[in-house]
């Protein structure tokens, strides 16, 4: 439909429900049942981004700062490299990336491992500066840890009663 006609709302949703954090099944569940799911990466380093996969350590400090909020629209597997991605919409330009979108790693966590036993892996890091953002200056909180590639598995939010007007 052409978009030029509409004035005022379309659709409203009721709330919103937040999935848990850095739980990679939770996001992966979420965005087969509900479709796109809102996320806080650390996007510092997709800069240069042009195509393909995109990997970034958890180990490097900067990987980890959670400083954006992108979409997840799908997932899959790169026909070329075999290696699992999670399908991002970026907010940055649609001449971004691959035509607005990232495709990054999609990696899942170690087998039977508990919580605090990932937190000690490469496959989590840890957040130095979650208070940056002024949505957060009264907060006391000094670190979190973040999982997946940019963190992508750290805050998850879907959409919850949505209803077309």
């Amino acid at each position: 439909p052409d978009p030029k006609g509409i004035t005022g709302a379309v659709a409203t949703i009721d709330g919103y429900s937040i999935l848990p954090s850095n739980d990679y099944l939770a996001l992966l569940n979420a965005v087969a049942q509900h479709g796109p799911v809102s996320v806080s990466v650390a996007a510092s380093p997709w800069g240069a981004y042009e195509s393909g996969v995109f990997q970034a350590s958890n180990t490097n400090v900067d990987n980890n700062v959670i400083n954006h909020a992108v979409v997840v629209v799908g997932y899959g597997v790169d026909e070329d490299s075999k290696l699992d991605y999670w399908l991002i919409r970026n907010s940055w330009s649609p001449t971004w990336g691959e035509h607005g979108y990232i495709r990054i790693l999609r990696e899942k966590p170690p087998a039977n491992m508990t919580m605090e036993e990932l937190e000690q892996t490469s496959f989590c890091g840890e957040d130095n500066m979650p208070l940056e953002g002024d949505g957060c200056e009264n907060d006391e909180i000094n670190s979190v840890i973040v999982c997946g590639t940019s963190g992508v598995l750290s805050l998850s939010v879907i959409p919850v009663g949505g209803k077309l007007l």
